[in-house]
């Protein structure tokens, strides 16, 4: 099997909580080392970090001998960059900054073939194993999970119509562009900051959608999983990387006290 069929998207219907970690080093070798940890979902980014669509292939085919699912977040959300990256075998997406129910339909409209979207039609990527995969193209879309980033609050005002839209599995929470748009740059974890989060998580819910979110912290993550959220992000390779050669100089101190 070129790459492994995903179960993500039933996992997101059947409203199982799933955690999952960011990873932004563009290390296929990081994650292969993480993906020995059960989590159920890793965020590749290219939004944020230097990932290539060629980095994201070979994450991807590291996690394809995993229990880890492969969530991508595109660095913008253009039907082009969608579209092969649809052909290389992402089946999982995050679509940053999405403002308006529009531009959520339109990415749906992105992420099927003809008649009920505009995908380019092709068999020969990874997705089809290189042509060889049985009716890939009537079943492809079954597969695709779509996660509509709200990062604004002008975005949500959005919300019951980004989660009106049946091809829209989740959406899901962005604290630092939320914090900065509501005047608290650099403070994800304020109050006010939560608080709107915190709502924005129980209307999506209320409208039968998946809410998601990438908490500051485990305490944050906490609050927000009793509002409801079920997917919800923990922390990535770079701060766990970070946290831990901290932890070790620091208990390293008692040798030179």
């Amino acid at each position: 099997m070129v790459c492994k069929i995903s179960d993500l998207r039933a996992r997101m219907r059947a409203n199982q909580r799933l955690i999952g970690l960011w990873c932004s080093l563009g290390s296929a070798t990081a994650v292969e080392a993480l993906s020995t940890i059960p989590y159920d979902w890793f965020l590749l980014d290219m939004e944020h970090s230097p990932n290539e669509l060629g980095d994201i292939i070979d994450q991807m085919r590291v996690l394809d001998s995993s229990s880890v699912a492969p969530m991508v977040r595109p660095p913008c959300n253009d039907r082009v960059l969608i579209k092969r990256m649809l052909d290389a075998g992402v089946k999982n997406f995050l679509f940053p900054y999405v403002q308006s129910v529009e531009e959520a339909r339109e990415i749906v409209r992105a992420t099927r073939y003809p008649p009920a979207g505009v995908r380019g039609v092709s068999v020969a990527g990874r997705a089809a194993w290189h042509g060889t995969r049985p009716n890939y193209l009537q079943e492809a879309g079954d597969e695709i999970a779509i996660g509509i980033q709200i990062e604004t609050l002008e975005a949500f005002g959005a919300i019951p119509g980004i989660a009106a839209l049946p091809e829209v599995d989740m959406l899901f929470f962005g604290p630092a562009d939320l914090s900065a748009d509501m005047g608290m740059l650099g403070q994800a974890d304020h109050p006010e900051v939560r608080a709107q989060i915190v709502r924005g998580i129980e209307q999506v819910r209320t409208h039968g959608k998946m809410a998601g979110v990438l908490a500051p912290n485990l305490e944050a993550a906490g609050v927000y999983a009793q509002a409801g959220a079920q997917f919800i992000g923990i922390g990535s390779d770079l701060g766990s990387l970070r946290a831990q050669a901290q932890n070790l100089l620091n208990a390293a101190g008692q040798f030179t006290a």
